[in-house]
């Protein structure tokens, strides 16, 4: 069976069948965008896949919050970061992590929350720099929806591994050690 369609808590197969599907993590986001855009904050969200993004912007729609959008296909990229960092009716910036993790700055925002994950630590590096740049005057607050015993959980210990393990590498290589030489 291939999954061919998610919307608001169902997954449709390619033979109609339909399942209803746990909203707890978009029930999750909903009251941190409540909290943050009451606080009168600007808030980045970072998602993997299209239906996962294509749900998200239903919820912020349905809020009638303005936002910005950046995945595959979008053209405008600057006008959607421009719109971002300069409109104020703008608050929410929707963005998929391998169309955004490169090349833009979106410091209107310090806080950044990760709706799901890929195993790319450059992507996942990348997407968190883009609120934390230069320019930036507050600290930045990374949020990740996660639970127990899901992939999302093991994607971001996964991630948190190779960070560990790049960090040892690199202490090591100042140290004089070199972890590739043979002994």
């Amino acid at each position: 069976m291939r999954l061919s369609q998610f919307t608001g808590g169902h997954l449709t197969d390619d033979n109609g069948i339909t399942n209803t599907v746990s909203t707890a993590k978009l029930d999750a986001l909903s009251d941190i965008i409540d909290s943050i855009i009451a606080d009168e904050q600007k808030l980045v969200i970072m998602a993997r896949f299209v239906p996962e993004i294509n749900d998200i912007q239903a919820i912020v729609e349905k809020k009638g919050i303005g936002y910005a959008l950046i995945r595959g296909g979008v053209k405008e990229r600057g006008e959607e970061v421009r719109r971002f960092q300069e409109d104020s009716d703008c608050l929410i910036f929707i963005g998929q992590l391998q169309s955004t993790a490169l090349g833009i700055t979106l410091t209107a925002a310090h806080t950044i929350v990760f709706y799901s994950l890929d195993y790319s630590m450059s992507n996942f590096e990348q997407a968190k720099a883009r609120i934390h740049r230069v320019s930036q005057t507050q600290s930045c607050l990374y949020i990740y929806l996660t639970a127990k015993g899901t992939i999302d959980q093991k994607v971001l210990r996964s991630l948190r591994n190779k960070a560990n393990l790049a960090k040892m590498l690199v202490d090591d290589y100042r140290k004089g050690n070199n972890p590739f030489e043979e002994e």
